[in-house]
């Protein structure tokens, strides 16, 4: 009886099927879409790209989407602070979006689009004081509630930076 195993040999057919397998994984990513979308933040396990430190609100984490020397790369941040201060320091990436969580229904958004609440009893990962809001009338109200300041994308972004 001629089979595989008698053919080849046990090692062989091993062999074999170790690169069929290794194969199979490496054709399986050719095709996939990558999007410049918010990604998965493993929670307790996924680091920031500036601090180092593990997110673990995620009420205030923040990414970056580059077109890096990979193709499309997001940066994950813990905090506002954070992501700007990176993007800061490295003015060359191709930036292609930017995402926040809402800070009351952790749902990613556009930051862009967004409002921020600025306030002390803002109490951030990294002291930004600053807190996500897609929409404005939320801002509101949770700047009424911590004696905060709402803002839009572009002036959060300079008073981060200063």
């Amino acid at each position: 009886m001629n089979t595989l195993k008698t053919r080849f040999g046990a090692g062989s057919l091993i062999t074999v099927l170790s690169r069929l397998c290794i194969l199979c994984t490496i054709m399986s990513g050719c095709g996939v879409e990558v999007t410049d979308g918010p990604p998965d933040i493993m929670l307790g396990e996924s680091a920031c790209a500036e601090c180092g430190m593990i997110i673990s609100d995620e009420r205030f984490a923040t990414v970056t989407v580059v077109d890096g020397t990979r193709g499309i790369q997001p940066i994950l941040f813990d905090d506002f602070n954070c992501q700007q201060k990176f993007e800061h320091q490295y003015p060359d990436l191709l930036m292609t979006n930017r995402w926040s969580h809402d800070h009351s229904s952790l749902v990613w958004f556009e930051t862009e689009t967004g409002w921020f609440v600025k306030s002390s009893q803002v109490r951030s990962p990294m002291a930004a004081g600053m807190a996500f809001f897609h929409e404005r009338e939320d801002a509101e109200a949770f700047a009424q509630s911590v004696s905060g300041q709402v803002l839009d994308f572009g002036t959060a972004w300079i008073q981060t930076k200063e």
